[in-house]
């Protein structure tokens, strides 16, 4: 590892972990100034909805609106929105984050949300919760009652993941759909007191089918495919040079890395998501991932959205469950599904939502768009693809031994010795520890190497894969400080046998030249073929 050029003082102004827009500006962290959308949102009078998958920003960009109501431009000096908003009031602002609540069985859903609205209309309109007899009223009867006391346009609504206690219900249809009744009448509250709202936002996951709030507002406006709001949260990739160039150098000098290099891991492990049908919108970063990086750099480009939770929303594992749906990773890699534009818009029984469609909605696929009209569905960057390989682990209860994490952290030393037999056997017990039995991974030669360079840790080596040379690509390279181990993978077929796929692999490394000009590492270049009906590697060969 190398040393650090910026201080920890510089590295704590990194927002990673916070969503409270006022508490970002007092402690002088990064924002990404994206309140000129902001702007063209909060500018206008219509509800807005919003879905993004965990872990996006949404919760900030709430905040953000939060404080723009309630404080007017008091945070805002020297950002965009600045020289745009002339509103010259400010406004009591109801935030409810409903996945704080989301344990809760309905009655006491129905009670904190009560509790809540009349705590935050303190200073407004007093509100008492509670009915004649002492019990809670509805949270719809509350919000009623308190918009019964103030003036017209004088509230804003802000409602953060307002799917959260529906999904976490999903194996208890009776508790859901009591959920469900109590989140419909707080909505259809908000209808009917409309008139008192200048601004209502509302974020989740999903468009849950019989929720109110997609049927008692005729002017909903959604923001989720719209090629205006699809940077609103997430990094493009001039927000990540232009706010955190710093960072990024630092993370080249710790890691002994080019700063070139850096961006390249960065984009190809962390960007790629896209969510609208616009082909010539940016593509966008996870800003979790992103910002976990660089705040610690030595600890290598992982997975951190999987790490976090973000790969398994209860939305997403409950519905897989329930189901019986197995996902495989050869399958969505190279069989993309194409969706049209009204498929996207679709609302569903929170139960019975579209595996494909889920599967966008939180996260593992993205839009790769055909033409405004439809698109693919892939998998954005590798990160999600290392998150789908640990989210069937976990659905199958497999996963690495022990044993087998620390031998890989023995990798380099093996690579160092040429020891291609220790390799090869160390290789397949990951196969066979982390792929089902029916997966179709075994039937293409890139996804026995992804799975592998998936698994394999960064810490004392470098892993690439399919290197451009001047003559082609490299299936994987790995690289310590003394060694440069480069491996072309094959496969047999029921016309190629194991003798074949190892002459076509030596062939392939010497006309295309793989691992030339490796400086001063000493090259090892090999054949690994992996036999179809055997399921793991039988053949390693060293190429001179």
């Amino acid at each position: 590892m190398g040393t650090p050029i910026l201080s920890k003082e510089e590295i704590f102004r990194l927002p990673q972990g916070i969503t409270g827009f006022p508490q970002m500006k007092l402690r002088h962290k990064i924002y990404v100034d994206k309140t000129a959308l902001v702007y063209d949102i909060a500018g206008g009078d219509a509800p807005c909805f919003l879905s993004r998958p965990k872990r996006f920003g949404k919760s900030l960009l709430v905040s953000t609106l939060e404080s723009l109501f309630s404080q007017g431009l008091k945070d805002f000096e020297g950002l965009a929105i600045e020289k745009l908003w002339h509103e010259d009031r400010t406004y009591k602002v109801l935030h409810l984050d409903f996945s704080q609540y989301a344990d809760l069985n309905a009655e006491k859903l129905s009670a904190m949300l009560s509790q809540r609205i009349a705590d935050l209309m303190v200073g407004t309109a007093v509100v008492d919760p509670l009915d004649a007899k002492g019990d809670f009223m509805t949270p719809g009867l509350v919000l009623e009652r308190a918009c019964d006391k103030v003036s017209v346009s004088s509230l804003v609504l802000l409602v953060d993941e307002y799917d959260a206690p529906i999904t976490h219900h999903l194996d208890d249809p009776v508790m859901r759909e009591a959920v469900v009744d109590v989140i419909n009448g707080f909505f259809a509250a908000v209808k009917k007191c409309q008139i008192c709202f200048r601004f209502i936002f509302v974020t989740g996951i999903t468009r849950i089918a019989h929720v109110s709030l997609f049927s008692v507002f005729n002017n909903l406006k959604e923001l989720t495919l719209s090629g205006d709001f699809a940077s609103l949260v997430g990094f493009t990739e001039e927000e990540l040079h232009r706010y955190f160039h710093p960072y990024v150098e630092n993370a080249a000098a710790v890691l002994d890395m080019t700063v070139e290099d850096v961006y390249s891991r960065l984009k190809t492990r962390y960007d790629g998501y896209r969510f609208t049908l616009d082909a010539d919108a940016p593509t966008l970063y996870n800003p979790w991932s992103v910002l976990s990086f660089l705040s610690a750099p030595k600890d290598g480009f992982d997975n951190y959205w999987y790490l976090s939770g973000g790969g398994t929303p209860t939305l997403l594992l409950e519905n897989l469950k329930a189901h019986h749906v197995s996902l495989d990773y050869a399958s969505m890699k190279h069989e993309p599904p194409t969706v049209d534009k009204e498929s996207l818009k679709l609302k569903s029984e929170a139960q019975n939502i579209p595996t494909e469609l889920l599967l966008w909605q939180t996260g593992y696929y993205t839009l790769e768009p055909l033409n405004p009209e439809l698109a693919h569905l892939v998998m954005p960057n590798e990160e999600v693809e290392d998150s789908l390989t640990r989210l069937i682990e976990d659905m199958n209860h497999l996963g690495l031994s022990t044993q087998t994490k620390n031998r890989l952290h023995n990798l380099p030393a093996l690579i160092d010795a040429v020891d291609l037999e220790s390799v090869q056997e160390l290789f397949n017990d990951v196969l066979n520890e982390c792929l089902t039995p029916d997966t179709k991974v075994f039937n293409y030669e890139p996804d026995i190497r992804n799975i592998l360079y998936m698994k394999i840790p960064e810490q004392k080596l470098t892993k690439l894969r399919e290197h451009q040379t001047l003559h082609g690509e490299s299936d994987l390279e790995l690289k310590t400080h003394k060694t440069h181990l480069v491996i072309e993978f094959k496969r047999t077929y029921e016309d190629r046998g194991v003798e074949a796929s190892l002459q076509e692999g030596i062939r392939q490394i010497k006309t295309k030249e793989y691992g030339k000009g490796s400086c001063a590492l000493a090259l090892v270049r090999a054949v690994m073929v992996c036999d179809s009906k055997e399921r793991k590697i039988v053949l390693t060969k060293r190429v001179d």
